[in-house]
C-alpha cells in the first residue's frame, strides 16, 4: 500500500487503530510497541515495516487520527503509532532486532517517556507481555 493511500486510511479512520494480519493466532502476550505523535509517524512505520510482517505474517495495528487525537488528554496508549503482535513459534528476540534493524531512521518516539508496564528495548520500540503464567490477559495500567 502506497504511504498516500495508507495516510487516506489513517486519517479517515473511526477506530484507534487499523489491524492487519488479524487471522493469524497468537497467545504467547509478546508485543512490539512503537510510540510516535501523529498518523505521519504511523505511515513511515508501516511503509517501513509492511513488507516484513506480510511476509512472516506477524498480526500487527497501525494507529489512526482517532489515536493521536486523544495525546492532549495524557494518556499513554494515546502514543501508540504501531503495535506488533509475536505470532507462536517466532522468537520474539529475533521479531524485535528486524523491527528494530529497519526503523533505525524513525525520530518519532524520542520525546515519548516508557509507558507504563513497557520495556524500553531500543529506539522507539518497547515490549511487554501482556499474558500471566495462566495465559489471562493482563491489560496496561
Amino acid at each position: 500500500m502506497k504511504t498516500t493511500t495508507i495516510h487516506r486510511l489513517l486519517e479517515k479512520g473511526s477506530r484507534y487503530d487499523l489491524m492487519f494480519n488479524s487471522a493469524k493466532a497468537t497467545d504467547n502476550g509478546n508485543k512490539i510497541s512503537i510510540q510516535g505523535k501523529s498518523i505521519e509517524d504511523s505511515a513511515f512505520l508501516y511503509e517501513c515495516l509492511y513488507e516484513y510482517l506480510y511476509e512472516n505474517d506477524i498480526p500487527f495495528k497501525v494507529a489512526t487520527w482517532n489515536r493521536f487525537a486523544l495525546i492532549n488528554t495524557n494518556k499513554e496508549q494515546s502514543h501508540k503509532a504501531m503495535t506488533i503482535y509475536c505470532i507462536d513459534g517466532f522468537d520474539f528476540n529475533q521479531l524485535c532486532e528486524d523491527i528494530y534493524s529497519m526503523t533505525l531512521d524513525y525520530k518519532g518516539w524520542s520525546d515519548i517517556k516508557t509507558p507504563t508496564s513497557y520495556n524500553h528495548y531500543a529506539g522507539g520500540l518497547f515490549t511487554r507481555n501482556d499474558r500471566n503464567e495462566n495465559g489471562v490477559y493482563i491489560p496496561a495500567k
